[in-house]
């Protein structure tokens, strides 16, 4: 009797392939034929699956923004508290930094992977329409952690300066022109002239 074959899984199986690709080689490697070699599977498949390169991608982002993407981030920020000693409320505003900007293969792929599918969105509006809700969840998570630390700041306002100012140092660490310690340096310096003395009680 045939085995019955699980589509969902293929394509998710060929997308995983996509991303592997994209995190260390860039989206200028993906293509049908590429992705299939990664896949093992042939490029009749790859088809079967996805009518195009922009359908294909589509598809990878979104299974890639489901993979509980920030949920691992948020594991790797309490981990990173638990190893720092904590103490100012800016804690966690710099253990949010430090995992954001790459660090290690590991991040490094998965900025690749973010900065990739930005770059692609700008000319491409199914993506950029697929990667809003992520930008604006991140903001929402950084103006949640100010207006716990009770500092007195206009937390929305501050919350967007610090998003652009991660996204801004993201892709020099990327490239290994500011290193990961440096631009950490660069955020303490942003979150020094915050008027934490000033907090409302």
């Amino acid at each position: 009797m045939p085995r019955k074959v699980d589509h969902d899984q293929r394509r998710r199986h060929i997308v995983e392939s996509l991303l592997r690709i994209t995190g260390t080689q860039g989206l200028d490697a993906v293509s049908l034929r590429e992705v299939a070699h990664e896949a093992g599977v042939s490029m009749g498949a790859v088809q079967h699956y996805f009518a195009s390169k922009d359908e294909m991608l589509l598809f990878a982002l979104q299974h890639w923004l489901s993979l509980s993407v920030h949920d691992r981030f948020a594991e790797r920020v309490r981990d990173r508290l638990d190893r720092e000693p904590a103490g100012e409320p800016a804690a966690v505003l710099r253990a949010i930094a430090a995992e954001y900007l790459p660090y290690d293969a590991a991040s490094r792929a998965e900025v690749q992977v973010s900065i990739a599918f930005l770059s692609r969105a700008a000319v491409a509006p199914a993506l950029a329409t697929a990667l809003a809700p992520a930008f604006a969840g991140f903001i929402h998570t950084l103006g949640a952690v100010f207006r716990n630390t009770g500092w007195a700041i206009d937390a929305p306002a501050e919350a967007q300066r610090l998003a652009a100012l991660l996204d801004g140092l993201r892709l020099p660490v990327l490239v290994g022109a500011l290193s990961h310690r440096d631009a950490l340096t660069v955020v303490d310096r942003h979150l020094a002239q915050l008027p934490a003395g000033n907090a409302h009680v």
